[in-house]
């Protein structure tokens, strides 16, 4: 008897921590996070940053390899980027894509950029203004 309970809390415990993981399905995944090239070039992408995605942090080369951290819930994708004078957050409604290259489009939901020496050299404005697009394709490395 005690040992079948013992074992039940076990299992019990593993299915809620992996429940509970905010990871989600990205962890180990690396994404070009791309827009249209042009309105004449509709099938042509380039890409504004790659993420890479491990165990609830996100590395991003946009930022010369700054890391951040995400949550994924449902199809909300939030990440962050915070230093001593700034902090960054996008917000991405993703859905599955429909288009062969890539695995998710998503569209930019929610950005805020703050900072609070502005005499100071900015690492995040850059990728804030690039987000001046408000669907982007998630394409798989």
């Amino acid at each position: 008897m005690k040992k079948s309970f013992i074992i039940l809390i076990a299992v019990l415990s593993i299915l809620i921590i992996t429940a509970c993981s905010n990871s989600g399905n990205l962890s180990g995944k690396t994404f070009d996070v791309s827009v249209v090239s042009s309105p004449n070039t509709p099938d042509k992408y380039d890409s504004i940053m790659t993420l890479e995605f491990t165990d609830g942090k996100v590395i991003t080369d946009a930022i010369d390899g700054e890391e951040g951290t995400y949550e994924l819930k449902d199809d909300e994708l939030v990440i962050q980027f915070e230093n001593e004078n700034e902090s960054l957050e996008i917000e991405f409604t993703l859905k599955e894509s429909d288009k062969d290259f890539s695995e998710y489009s998503a569209e930019i939901s929610d950005s805020d950029f703050q900072i609070e020496d502005s005499e100071q050299v900015s690492k995040y404005k850059n990728i804030y203004t690039n987000l001046s697009h408000s669907h982007v394709e998630f394409i798989e490395r």
